[in-house]
C-alpha cells in the first residue's frame, strides 16, 4: 500500500495487513476459505482480491469490507486495476469480469475454460490473460475479443507487457512466449 502495508492472502482463510516497518500484523480479513492470489491496490486505497469461497471482495485500507461479488467458482487470479479504476479479475467459471470501482459488474467474458492466469493491462486499455486449456485473449475495455491466440498447452501464468508493446507469457509447456 502506498503507506508501506504489506498484504497478503493466506491458506488460512485470511487476508493479512501486515506493518512492513515492524512486521506487526494490523488486521486480517476472514473469507471462509483459501485466497491464493496477491491483491490490487486501487488508487484510492481500495485492496481487491478473490478467494476460494467463489468470492471477490473489495476492502478499505482499515479492513473493513467496502463490497464483494459472487462468481461462479473459485477465484486463483490476482486482479489488475485499469488506469481508468475498472478492476479485472478472471475465475474459475471460465470468465473474466470487470467491475466499477463501486462493486457493480461492468462486464464479464466467457473465456470456455478455468483463469489461473491474472490479467495485465495495457497503456491502450486492453485486457490481456490465459486459460488452462491454452487460448490467450486480448479484449478491449468494453469486454469486446479483439483477438486470440491458441497456445500449445495451458495458460498458467500471467502475461507481462514490455515497454515497445511486446507481451510476454509462459505456458505449461515450459515455454516463453513474446
Amino acid at each position: 500500500g502506498s503507506d508501506g502495508t504489506v498484504y497478503v492472502g493466506s491458506w488460512d482463510n485470511k487476508l493479512y495487513a501486515i506493518d512492513s516497518a515492524d512486521g506487526t500484523s494490523k488486521w486480517s480479513f476472514e473469507t471462509g476459505s483459501a485466497v491464493t492470489a496477491s491483491p490490487a491496490i486501487g488508487a484510492d486505497g481500495t485492496i481487491y482480491f478473490g478467494s476460494y469461497n467463489d468470492k471477490f471482495y473489495a476492502l478499505n485500507p482499515d479492513g473493513t469490507k467496502k463490497w464483494e461479488f459472487v462468481t461462479g467458482d473459485y477465484i486463483y487470479s490476482s486482479p489488475a486495476v485499469g488506469s481508468d479504476g475498472t478492476i479485472y479479475v478472471g475465475s474459475f467459471d471460465d470468465k473474466l469480469y470487470a467491475f466499477n470501482p463501486d462493486g457493480t459488474k461492468k462486464w464479464d467474458f466467457a473465456a470456455g475454460s478455468k483463469i489461473f492466469s491474472s490479467p495485465a493491462v495495457g497503456t491502450d486499455g486492453t485486457v490481456y490473460f490465459g486459460t488452462d486449456e491454452g487460448k490467450f485473449y486480448a479484449l478491449n475495455s468494453d469486454g469486446t475479443q479483439k483477438w486470440e491466440l491458441t497456445m500449445a498447452s495451458g495458460v498458467l501464468s500471467s502475461p507481462a507487457l514490455g515497454s515497445d508493446g511486446t507481451i510476454y507469457v509462459g505456458a505449461h509447456d515450459s515455454k516463453l512466449y513474446a
